[in-house]
């Protein structure tokens, strides 16, 4: 993760994560989430994570739906992780009772906000200058996947 954050265009993460932070995030990682890892046989380096959380934990009414997030090392973007992760996090999902799954992605990411169209997520919003990264606000696109 952190490579993907130092690189500055990616995510909106700003700052590197501690493995204590990375072991907190885990420890505390919701019992209806997803969390997969794609592995190189090789060399065992992760090439990729992809998780699902339910987007709320208050009440049933929107249990159906989780946010999605994706991270593709640097070394491997393009090389069809993403997307085979998908296929199994898709699976499960609705596996679990996810009928929508959501994705924010940063407005000038344009390899992310391809890889999502590609795996069936359209765009239904855009907030403004949502984020502010290294002295320049950023706008976020919104977009959804429903799981019928």
């Amino acid at each position: 993760m952190n490579p993907i954050i130092i690189a500055g265009t990616y995510t909106t993460l700003d700052e590197p994560l501690s493995v204590s932070d990375q072991v907190t995030f885990i420890r505390n990682f919701s019992k209806r989430g997803l969390f997969h890892v794609a592995v190189s046989n090789e060399s065992q380096e992760v090439l990729g994570i992809q998780d699902v959380q339910p987007i709320t934990s208050e009440g049933k009414t929107h249990s159906h739906i989780g946010e999605i997030a994706t991270f593709v090392s640097l070394t491997a973007q393009r090389k069809g992780i993403g997307k085979s992760l998908s296929k199994v996090t898709f699976k499960e999902a609705k596996e679990l009772g996810y009928r929508k799954l959501m994705a924010s992605i940063r407005g000038d990411n344009g390899q992310a906000l391809s890889f999502y169209q590609s795996q069936g997520f359209r765009i239904i919003g855009t907030a403004a200058n949502h984020a502010f990264i290294n002295g320049q606000y950023i706008d976020q696109i919104f977009s959804e996947k429903l799981m019928d």
